[in-house]
């Protein structure tokens, strides 16, 4: 008799078990490691995990007093809890159901901005042939974050630094602040920005070009001439000298 019963709850625990694990709930589960990020609270993410759960195993708009008696919130909260959801943007209302294709939508947008983000640092290290320090990550995520480049500008600041043959994030930043100063906003503004500098800087450097080295004559040094009679007078006094030398001999003699 203990037997059977024993066999009997078993079935029964199997019946039951097999039945909760067709009535499960599809959800999202990238959705539930980003909410956070996307600005959702802890209530808000169980508010449409049950509004979600209630719509598959019903197939229609939850009753808040259900929901309520699932929660510890009252009718009055979720219903307040819902409508700011639906005007901040995050789910909506179609067809009499909820939608989360919102959310869902700016978390993929989110993804693809972190992956943008991780681009733009391959991109330098691409360009400079080495892998960046921890200061120039730091720099970059200034760039972005602080001064507020957009990625594009940054890439094309870096453009022009390795077309000059310069290698370094000084001058990566000094180009990114002269295009603040220009006010550039958008790639349109950027190329009327160079057509305009190059305009400026093509008389320069044919300026530049047609101006030769000056060339200074060169002076020849003056060579002393040479003074024949320089030791006329000497040789002289040393001739009579010598003859006067050779009278007194004659003299003695």
């Amino acid at each position: 008799m203990l037997k059977e019963g024993a066999q009997a709850m078993k079935k029964f625990l199997d019946q039951a078990l097999s039945a909760l694990e067709q009535r499960h709930v599809n959800f999202p589960y990238e959705l539930l490691k980003t909410y956070n990020a996307l600005g959702l609270s802890d209530i808000d993410m169980m508010v449409i995990i049950h509004i979600l759960s209630y719509q598959q195993i019903d197939h229609a708009f939850p009753d808040l007093d259900r929901l309520a008696e699932r929660m510890s919130l009252t009718a009055d909260e979720i219903a307040v809890t819902i409508q700011r959801l639906i005007v901040e943007g995050h789910i909506q209302y179609v067809e009499r159901m909820i939608s989360i294709r919102p959310l869902l939508e700016r978390m993929i947008g989110m993804h693809q901005e972190e992956e943008a983000s991780l681009a733009i640092f391959t991109r330098f290290e691409q360009e400079f042939g080495r892998l960046l320090s921890p200061l120039e990550y730091e720099q970059i995520t200034r760039w972005l974050n602080e001064d507020g480049y957009k990625e594009w500008l940054i890439i094309e600041a870096l453009r022009e630094s390795v077309l000059s043959g310069v290698f370094n994030f000084r001058y990566v930043d000094t180009i990114l602040r002269g295009w603040a100063r220009a006010n550039i906003k958008s790639e349109k503004q950027l190329s009327e920005y160079r057509k305009t500098y190059r305009k400026r800087s093509e008389p320069e450097k044919e300026r530049t070009a047609q101006r030769s080295p000056q060339t200074t004559k060169s002076t020849p040094r003056a060579v002393p001439a040479v003074q024949t009679g320089k030791y006329k007078r000497f040789y002289e006094l040393f001739e009579n000298r010598e003859e006067t030398s050779v009278a007194r001999t004659d003299t003695t003699k």
